[in-house]
């Protein structure tokens, strides 16, 4: 009988090569369930997809536990109604909010000006986002994308109210040509009178920029100080008042026409030295 080939005599097997070894047989699976209708330990390892949720699943020991809390999931499934205090409780703990109104809070970005934050606006927000379940992270993406549209918007008006300004100061300068300076410390000299017997702050109405957007504002203030100048025309005074009046105008460079009277180039020199002579003199040139 011819001698069989062992795989050291086979033909085909590789000198001094060593045998190949069997297939290793794979491990098996884990029971999915006990003999009693509970699930083994670790049943859920025979499913790669599961892995991730391993903590979670491990606390499940019998099916219809499983089954009791997917069908809690789909209850849950859909945007609770706020006012539903129970349902919204459970969809809190569902995808981890906090649980009480004090863990809300709308954190202020550190690029927001005081102007354009409110807290008290922050707090009654934070109410809101807690009663209708909102993330706080979204929460504070809220309050970044509210301030950066925020201060777009107070950039937006300032650059509007400095094209005002200079709108009126435009106008102003075309109606009142040569004249405008002067008008305008007019204007500025009445305003810190009235200002001075108001107790208000002149220099902050000067620089209001509701009012320099103004022309017509600035007509008024300049037609209020033609008034306050005229009255001793118009109304006439005790015979040693005049001289005093005039002996103002002439020194005292608070008197609205002072200013007036000294510089012959004054566009409203003219009035100014009409006024004094009358005041003086008791007659005009």
């Amino acid at each position: 009988m011819p001698e069989q080939p062992t795989p050291e005599t086979s033909p085909d097997a590789t000198p001094g090569a060593a045998p190949e070894a069997p297939p290793a047989e794979a491990a098996p699976l884990p029971p999915l369930m006990d003999a009693d209708g509970a699930f083994s330990p670790d049943w859920f390892a025979r499913f790669e997809e599961l892995q991730p949720f391993a903590a979670s699943l491990a606390k499940f020991r019998r099916p219809e536990a499983l089954a009791k809390s997917y069908a809690h999931l789909e209850r849950m499934r859909g945007y609770p109604d706020p006012q539903d205090a129970r349902r919204m409780a459970d969809f809190r703990a569902a995808v981890g909010l906090p649980e009480h109104e004090e863990e809300f809070s709308l954190p202020r970005p550190e690029e927001a000006p005081e102007e354009l934050w409110d807290d008290a606006m922050a707090a009654d927000m934070a109410k809101v986002a807690y009663r209708y379940g909102v993330p706080p992270q979204a929460m504070s993406a809220l309050a970044q994308e509210y301030t950066r549209q925020g201060l777009r918007a107070l950039r937006s008006a300032e650059q509007a109210r400095h094209a005002a300004v200079l709108r009126a100061e435009a106008e102003l300068q075309q109606e009142w040509g040569a004249a405008y300076e002067d008008n305008m410390a007019q204007i500025a000299s009445v305003l810190s009178s009235l200002a001075d017997r108001a107790g208000v702050d002149a220099a902050a109405l000067a620089e209001n920029p509701a009012l320099r957007a103004s022309p017509d504002f600035a007509k008024l203030m300049l037609a209020v100080a033609d008034q306050l100048q005229e009255p001793p025309l118009r109304s006439g005074s005790p015979s040693d008042s005049g001289p005093r009046e005039a002996y103002r105008i002439a020194h005292d460079p608070t008197h609205p026409l002072h200013e007036a009277y000294m510089r012959t180039n004054h566009p409203r020199h003219r009035y100014a030295n009409e006024q004094y002579d009358l005041l003086a003199f008791g007659t005009e040139h």
